[in-house]
C-alpha cells in the first residue's frame, strides 16, 4: 500500500481547487464528507486540517470536482497515515521536553539536598547550644567550697562532657555507671569514701537516663531551699516506691 504525504494533499487543493472530498477509515467507512459548495480553497484546507488534528490512523482521502458523489463520479484517491506523520513532526520537541523535565527534577533534587543539609546543621548547632547551657547550669548548681562537692561537680561535668561531646572517659552511646565512677571519681590522688562514690555513681546514671537531669536536680534543690515541706513529701514519695 502506497502512502501519500499529507502536505501533498494541501498542495493539491491549492493547485487544482479541489474543495470537495470524502475521508474513509481503513475499513472503508465514511469518516467525513465535505460537500459544502460554498467552501473556498482555504475552507477546504482548514476542514481537512481540523479532521487530521483530532483523528489519527490510516485514512483514504478521495477528492472530486463536484459536490455530488456517485459511483460514476471521477475521484482522486490517496492513502495517508496520520499517526506516523504526527510522530515524525514532533520527535525533537519530545526530546527537548524530556530534557527540560530532567533538568527541573535535577534542580529540585539539589534544592532538597541543600535544605536537608541546612536543617541538619541547624539541629546540631541547637543541640550543642543546649548542651553548653546544661553544663553551665551544672557548674552553678554543684559549685561549693566543700571538697566532696567540688569533686562531685567535676565528676558530673566529666560525665556530661562524655555524653554530649564524646569524651575519652565516657562514650557517646552511654556510661558504664559504677565502673566509670570508680575510674573518674578520684581527686588529689585520694580515693573518695564509699558514700561519695555512691552519690557520684548515681549522678552519672541519672545523667545517662535523664536528658533533663540538670533541670530536674536544680528544681529539687530549689524546692529544698524554698519549700522544705514539699521537698520532704517528694522524698517520702520516693521512699515509698
Amino acid at each position: 500500500m502506497n502512502l501519500t504525504n499529507i502536505k501533498y494533499l494541501y498542495d493539491l487543493i491549492d493547485q487544482d481547487k479541489l474543495v470537495f472530498f470524502t475521508i474513509y477509515d481503513s475499513k472503508g467507512s465514511t469518516m467525513r464528507d465535505q460537500c459544502n459548495d460554498s467552501y473556498t480553497v482555504s475552507d477546504a484546507k482548514n476542514d481537512l486540517e481540523q479532521f487530521l488534528e483530532y483523528n489519527s490512523g490510516v485514512f483514504r482521502v478521495e477528492f472530486r470536482r463536484t459536490k455530488g458523489n456517485s459511483p460514476t463520479t471521477k475521484t482522486f484517491s490517496y492513502t495517508i497515515d496520520n499517526q506516523k506523520e504526527a510522530q515524525r513532526e514532533t520527535p525533537m520537541g519530545n526530546a527537548f521536553a524530556g530534557s527540560d523535565q530532567s533538568g527541573v527534577i535535577a534542580s529540585k533534587d539539589t534544592e532538597i539536598s541543600t535544605l536537608r543539609n541546612q536543617i541538619l546543621a541547624d539541629s546540631i548547632a541547637n543541640m550543642n547550644k543546649l548542651h553548653e547551657m546544661q553544663m553551665e547550669m551544672l557548674r552553678k548548681d554543684l559549685k561549693s567550697g566543700d571538697g566532696d562537692n567540688a569533686a562531685l561537680m567535676q565528676a558530673g561535668i566529666t560525665a556530661l562532657t562524655g555524653m554530649f561531646g564524646g569524651g575519652q572517659s565516657v562514650g557517646v552511646s552511654g556510661i558504664g555507671a559504677l565502673d566509670v565512677a570508680d575510674e573518674v571519681l578520684t581527686t588529689n590522688n585520694n580515693t573518695m569514701t564509699d558514700t561519695n562514690k555512691k552519690i557520684n555513681a548515681s549522678v552519672v546514671m541519672l545523667m545517662k537516663n535523664d536528658l533533663d537531669f540538670a533541670k530536674h536536680i536544680h528544681a529539687l534543690a530549689m524546692l529544698s531551699e524554698n519549700n522544705i515541706m514539699i521537698y520532704k513529701m517528694a522524698i517520702q514519695k520516693l521512699n515509698d516506691l
